[in-house]
């Protein structure tokens, strides 16, 4: 009955401060929705500029291969100088220049190159395009080396790919997913790490410390509200995802709020950690973001853990998102089952109870 009164004094403080609910209202609902219908996995209108020194049928038939809906053709150059300067004025992200020759080299068979510069600035964006550039220049190539009535007179490789789990390559799925699991990240987190702290600030834990509720009461007083709403708030956030986005839930919506319910469980050691060390909220929060920052980037959501040099790949088996994103996507967009991912729930219940066992020691050592 302690317990439960202190959990209900958590949940009251809580929906009286307007910010933190604005903060969890925006981190679960707001940012997911707008990563999900903002985010493009394609180029639409990228705006590119031609330098055609060849000035032949065959340089404006590949000319008019460079378009809408993935480019947009802003300039003709007519003069070499040109192309840095719209590079610079960032009037083109893109230049393709074709060489002289190059309709005569398609006629004798021979291979026929143009020339891709690229503003780097935004290299994602710009390796996409020049990609996208590539498989238009192959596509033409081959339809003039193959002429219709001709087409099995040099063998051709058929590459046929199969998407499975988002066949329709719908980017806003990982994305507003993504956002929904980073929130739980962030929430889990930060908010126990900031009641403490103001518990701190106004004094009121030198009241709960000479009354009878044990330590592991307090600490769970802190803890069991924020995991109740960060749940809640998973389900709020993929229930939007759902219904406005055709998010598809292919697993166990039980076994997902149970990772989630871990997940929360993990970050509390790591809040427990940050309210013994930091004396006012902001201190507290910086410190929070701070962490985010290192869990996230060893999570694998940018990064494959993968392509990470060997030390670094040890440490995102630190990281406690690097396995519930592996939960969330397997369970959502797989419809994978705890016999898939038990390893996942192990390594994150492994690392989370270090850390919380961390959390509670330092946390009983200074207020115990």
């Amino acid at each position: 009955m302690r317990l439960l009164a202190l959990v209900g004094k958590e949940v009251r403080t809580f929906l009286r401060d307007l910010a933190l609910v604005f903060v969890v209202f925006f981190l679960f609902v707001v940012h997911p929705s707008q990563s999900a219908s903002q985010v493009a996995s394609t180029l639409r209108n990228y705006p590119i500029a031609v330098y055609d020194l060849d000035r032949s049928q065959s340089s404006t038939a590949f000319i008019q291969r460079l378009r809408a809906p993935y480019f947009e053709i802003r300039r003709r150059i007519q003069r070499e100088a040109e192309i840095v300067a719209l590079l610079e004025q960032s009037e083109a992200s893109l230049v393709v220049v074709i060489p002289e020759g190059f309709a005569r080299r398609l006629h004798q068979g021979r291979p026929a190159t143009v020339q891709v510069i690229s503003d780097g600035t935004y290299s994602v964006t710009s390796q996409r395009a020049g990609a996208y550039v590539t498989a238009i220049a192959s596509e033409f190539a081959a339809a003039r080396r193959h002429p219709p009535g001709r087409r099995n007179a040099l063998p051709i490789v058929d590459a046929r790919i199969r998407m499975r789990f988002n066949p329709l390559l719908k980017a806003g799925w990982p994305a507003g997913l993504s956002m929904l699991l980073e929130a739980v990240t962030i929430v889990s987190m930060l908010l126990p790490a900031a009641f403490m702290v103001r518990e701190k600030e106004q004094g009121t834990v030198e009241q709960l410390l000479v009354s009878p509720l044990r330590p592991w009461e307090i600490t769970a007083s802190k803890l069991l509200p924020m995991m109740l709403l960060a749940v809640a708030a998973a389900l709020i956030s993929l229930q939007v995802l759902v219904r406005v986005f055709d998010l598809p839930v292919r697993g166990s919506l039980a076994l997902f709020l149970s990772a989630t319910a871990l997940m929360v469980f993990s970050m509390g050691g790591i809040s427990l950690v940050i309210a013994t060390i930091a004396r006012t909220l902001p201190s507290a929060l910086l410190l929070s973001f701070m962490m985010v920052i290192p869990i996230t980037f060893l999570s694998g959501n940018f990064t494959p853990v993968e392509a990470m040099p060997a030390w670094q790949y040890y440490l995102t088996l630190l990281s406690p998102q690097r396995y519930y994103l592996n939960l969330g996507y397997g369970i959502l967009l797989k419809g994978a089952s705890f016999t898939v991912l038990w390893r996942d729930f192990l390594g994150l219940a492994l690392v989370g109870g270090v850390l919380f066992a961390l959390g509670v020691r330092r946390f009983q050592r200074q207020f115990g």
